[in-house]
């Protein structure tokens, strides 16, 4: 017996396996239609799930002014409260694009949050960024672009509490 005879054979075997299974098929597609009611169930119309409870603000804890920031937003609406009384000599832009300050730098770049300016010019960026996303590289073009032009450039976590006498002495360190 050759080698075509032998692949002759399998064939044979594995059509009628084949064979079988499409028979098998076949009878179980035609007991599915049978059982089938005449008409289609009818749709039901779609409701929305019930809200479960609105937003409550975190509270201040005792003896602090500000209660525990945890989300960006909260994080930007204290540096913002903090530059305003801080440093309201100063001139502060909020998220400058950092195309601004180059203008071919690569688009996912990451804006600077606050740039404050002297006389006119750019001297200190300050960027808010996640534990888990400021080594990415859009916050890492922003900060090369932002040491390459002479800008002293900050990078303030907003996942983690920033208290407001760190955040003010770092600021004054490199204005």
């Amino acid at each position: 017996m050759g080698l075509f005879d032998s692949l002759k054979k399998n064939l044979d075997t594995i059509s009628k396996e084949v064979g079988k299974v499409a028979g098998d098929l076949q009878k179980e597609l035609e007991q599915y239609k049978t059982n089938q009611p005449a008409q289609a169930p009818q749709q039901q119309a779609y409701q929305a799930p019930q809200p479960q409870q609105s937003y409550q603000a975190p509270k201040a804890e005792e003896g602090s002014v500000y209660p525990k920031f945890t989300a960006e937003r909260d994080q930007t609406a204290k540096f913002d409260d903090i530059i305003a009384r801080h440093f309201a000599d100063c001139t502060v832009r909020k998220n400058v694009p950092a195309a601004e300050l180059k203008p071919d730098c690569h688009p996912a770049c990451t804006p600077v949050q606050y740039m404050f300016y002297r006389d006119g010019r750019p001297v200190l960026a300050i960027v808010l960024v996640s534990r888990r996303t400021y080594n990415g590289m859009n916050v890492k073009g922003t900060k090369m672009i932002c040491e390459n032009l002479g800008i002293n450039y900050e990078r303030f976590y907003n996942d983690m509490e920033n208290e407001e006498s760190y955040v003010v002495n770092r600021i004054r360190e490199n204005l």
